[in-house]
């Protein structure tokens, strides 16, 4: 059986020239995807995502307009069919989001967590894969 989701080099630190491929691909490129600021490459201005504006924010919606934002950036990949983000926790230090997300392969989960108000720019935007290896 073909691998829609293709393989490429991982991007976990210390692993060398280790490849991923399947949804753990998946994951690490919707990982990048919300760590790179929406129009911060220049040979695609569409890419990205407009959650790294919000790091250093209150959250004071409950983190609400955050997971909206990720939802809809997580739905720009082509491989994604749907993705639905909840809050799990906003403390202040910050907001933890929840991504259930139904892909061309199958399902991924995804957590992701975002630093409040107080720290400086670039804050912590952590995202990793929720049971996927």
């Amino acid at each position: 059986m073909t691998n829609p989701l293709g393989t490429d080099l991982s991007t976990a630190r210390g692993l060398g020239s280790e490849t991923v491929s399947g949804l753990a691909l998946l994951a690490q490129s919707l990982a990048r995807r919300l760590r790179t600021r929406r129009g911060a490459l220049f040979h695609d201005p569409t890419y990205g995502s407009y959650l790294p504006e919000y790091l250093g924010e209150s959250f004071e919606d409950g983190g609400q307009e955050a997971a909206v934002i990720c939802e809809l950036d997580l739905e720009e990949d082509p491989r994604v069919r749907t993705a639905e983000v909840t809050v799990e926790t906003v403390t202040p230090e910050g907001v933890t989001l929840r991504a259930e997300i139904d892909s061309i392969a199958g399902p991924i989960t995804l957590i992701v967590e975002a630093a409040a108000a107080g720290g400086l720019y670039p804050a912590a935007l952590e995202v990793t894969p929720d049971g996927v290896g």
